[in-house]
């Protein structure tokens, strides 16, 4: 009987991952944002003609190191054994990633979000927990080791990434502990070190459902490329750690061989490369048997391999010399039939045979048919906010705080929307469309919002290119967890439109021994103007703001709201506020206790505090709030930068 409740428990589980495999191939197919311009050297502009076909080119020589410094006049391409023009061509050289600026950098996440990202590179993670990344003999059961050594790896990578690069980590079995593609690394450690040492392989092991594990691993790594595929001018890589490499034994029972043909046709044709990390390590038949598995799928997606290695660094930094120098280029196929048919791509580059050109090899032309998508397209405010990345047309910046639900059960999510446009000479109405959608980690929507607000841009100074104003917004959110907030906003004054997602975590307010609510951030002097001014006056008396760089005249307020949860008698919480310098200097320390008197009969306590930017010197700073009641410990960061 506990058998089948834990099958049935499975089956719903993987219901739920197939919703979210849809939500993501949705989400990515609706993607019309405009593409973001590199930030060392800007990508070709192509246009956006039906016959133009992208690709991405890496080119290697005998030693596995990019070639450099090729024009287009250096290959040949050709399109069913026919000569093709290139029309659109650039070389893209990413360097390594420069030391953190602050040492706090890659752990704390910046509580303001921004749709102007400088990307280059997006990698997906894919940590494969639903077969086990080692296994103890004689009992075979899972080796924590293993599990700690992925960890270690994958964490390595991470601090790796560039500035600019998108990432996300995603879970194969705990989907719930995956992080979203996101530039903020600090959330990819977050998400990393939340998954247990000896969490792994709880579907693959005997006795469990051997297809179920193999269906969610391959799943994974299907869904992510179908996903990724949607995404053009992009270097796109997977990197895929896992102890057991799932693949179709004498008889497919599983369906795993028929899995993998799909994907490598799908990752062939968008040019994503899967990376596979074999966590078993040294193996005792070396790189035969099942570690011929992972060779097999690199050698299929143009991806590298690291197997047979004990040490993972070596592999994982050749993945990092593969994504740093490419090249992107376009050109108008000369069979303009829009027949559906399949084509192949051959390129090479003249004179030099030896070298490793690896790029999509071929594709199924368009057909000249009007889908039943295209005709079900959605809204504009809702296909704003349904891409990979968000739109960027109009430059956005979001903030977002929790509180718990005033009066009520639940939360409440503080919202302020910062906006910018080119400078206007004098005072300007301003109507801006606001949506707000609240999603779970396995995709699922748990809240909308809409809001058309007005307010008066004043003239900007003589000496400013651009205006800022600010619109406040809320999200009423039923139940405790992590969200993704994804916002989209259209400005009347310039008829543009742009999206930004936010991640927020929801404490359980009612129960935990003790929480804080988000950060409130005022200011007096730099904030820009806002509307509507008292759309959270049961949450706070501060107006929000964006902005997070001041000068030390200002005048700068954070707020916050401190709770106490469960039936415990109330008691006197001390809270810690602290600010240090980018080389984890304490600058600023202040601790008092919160007095029972001070809490409502709601259980919290309101807490205000004056940033003392006087006393501060030129440079970035990280501001922290932080209180520990019997054992259990909240914290909230605030990072900003003093001009």
């Amino acid at each position: 009987m506990k058998g089948m409740k834990q099958v049935k428990r499975m089956k719903a589980r993987l219901g739920r991952r197939r919703l979210t495999f849809m939500i993501f191939t949705l989400l990515t197919s609706f993607m019309i944002c405009a593409l973001i311009q590199a930030q060392t050297q800007k990508p070709p502009v192509f246009r956006t003609r039906t016959d133009l076909l992208q690709l991405d080119v890496t080119v290697l020589d005998k030693a596995g190191k990019p070639v450099k410094g090729l024009t287009a006049d250096d290959f040949v391409l050709l399109e069913d054994k026919r000569p093709q023009k290139i029309e659109a061509f650039s070389e893209v050289d990413i360097p390594d990633a420069p030391p953190p600026s602050a040492v706090w950098e890659r752990k704390v996440s910046p509580d303001v979000i921004s749709n102007e990202i400088d990307n280059q590179r997006i990698f997906v993670i894919v940590i494969d927990d639903a077969l086990s990344m080692g296994l103890l003999p004689p009992l075979m059961i899972p080796d924590p080791g293993a599990t700690a050594a992925m960890k270690k790896s994958a964490a390595s990578f991470i601090g790796a990434l560039g500035p600019t690069d998108l990432a996300a980590l995603v879970f194969t079995n705990q989907t719930r502990l995956s992080q979203n593609l996101t530039t903020d690394h600090a959330r990819l450690i977050k998400a990393l070190e939340a998954y247990p040492v000896d969490g792994g392989g709880i579907l693959g092991m005997p006795g469990q459902d051997r297809c179920l594990a193999e269906k969610y691993s391959v799943g994974t790594v299907q869904g992510v490329v179908n996903g990724l595929a949607a995404v053009p001018d992009r270097r796109k890589a997977v990197v895929f750690f896992g102890g057991e490499m799932p693949w179709a034994q004498t008889v497919d029972r599983c369906f795993t061989y028929a899995r993998w043909q799909g994907t490598f046709a799908m990752a062939q044709q968008a040019h994503v490369t899967i990376n596979p990390v074999d966590t078993m390590g040294l193996r005792p038949d070396g790189i035969t048997g099942k570690a011929e598995r992972y060779l097999i799928v690199a050698e299929n997606t143009g991806g590298h391999a690291v197997v047979a290695t004990n040490d993972f660094e070596p592999g994982l930094r050749q993945v990092f010399v593969e994504n740093s120098s490419y090249y992107l280029m376009a050109y108008a196929p000369t069979n303009e039939a829009e027949d559906g048919t399949f084509r192949r791509i051959s390129l090479t580059v003249k004179d030099h045979p030896e070298f490793d050109v690896r790029t999509r090899r071929n594709y199924w032309a368009p057909k000249n048919k009007i889908s039943e998508r295209e005709k079900q397209e959605p809204p504009p405010s809702v296909a704003a906010m349904a891409g990979i990345l968000p739109l960027s047309k109009l430059p956005l910046r979001a903030t977002a705080a929790a509180f718990a639900a005033p009066g009520g059960t639940g939360a409440v999510v503080a919202i302020s929307l910062g906006l910018k446009q080119p400078a206007v000479d004098a005072r300007t109405p301003e109507q801006v469309e606001v949506l707000v959608k609240a999603y779970t980690a396995d995709g699922d929507e748990r809240g909308s919002n809409a809001d058309t607000i007005t307010i008066t841009i004043p003239a900007a100074r003589r000496d400013a290119d651009t205006s800022r104003y600010e619109v406040i917004s809320r999200m009423e959110l039923e139940k405790p967890g992590k969200y993704e907030l994804r916002l989209s906003a259209h400005s009347a004054i310039s008829d543009s439109r742009g999206s930004v997602y936010v991640d927020v975590e929801v404490p359980d307010f009612k129960k935990d021994r003790v929480s804080l609510s988000g950060v409130i951030v005022n200011s007096a002097l730099a904030a820009a103007p806002s509307a509507p001014l008292r759309v959270l006056r049961d949450l706070t008396s501060l107006t929000p703001t964006t902005e997070r760089a001041f000068v030390s005249s200002d005048i700068v307020m954070a707020f916050l709201r401190v709770y106490q949860g469960g039936t415990e008698k109330l008691a006197a919480v001390p809270l810690k506020a602290a600010i240090v310098d980018t080389t984890g200097k304490s600058i600023f320390s202040h601790t008092e206790s919160v007095p029972v008197d001070r809490f409502t009969a709601e259980r919290s306590a309101d807490y205000q505090l004056r940033l003392p930017l006087a006393t501060l010197t030129a440079g970035d700073y990280l501001l922290s709030f932080e209180t520990t009641v019997a054992k259990t410990t909240a914290r909230r960061d605030v990072r900003f930068t003093v001009r």
